[in-house]
């Protein structure tokens, strides 16, 4: 690596060094707020899949015993 390209990245850690309890108090809440969309999103998923399995059941009463499912 060149000298130059690594007495930039030895600059760079040292100005975020100030930060160093301001940047993980805000990824530690993007963390959260993406856990909880992820569970959102997981529940709405639920019940969608227990929509489906409901549809799946009133379908299989309308076409009979006779109509093949899988």
């Amino acid at each position: 690596m060149p000298k130059s390209a690594v007495s930039r990245g030895a600059r760079r850690n040292r100005r975020s060094a100030g930060r160093a309890t301001t940047l993980p108090n805000a990824l530690e809440g993007q963390i959260e707020e993406i856990c909880r969309d992820m569970a959102a999103q997981v529940k709405r998923t639920r019940q969608l899949h227990d929509q489906a399995d409901e549809l799946r059941a009133t379908f299989r009463q309308w076409a009979g015993p006779s109509a093949p499912m899988r």
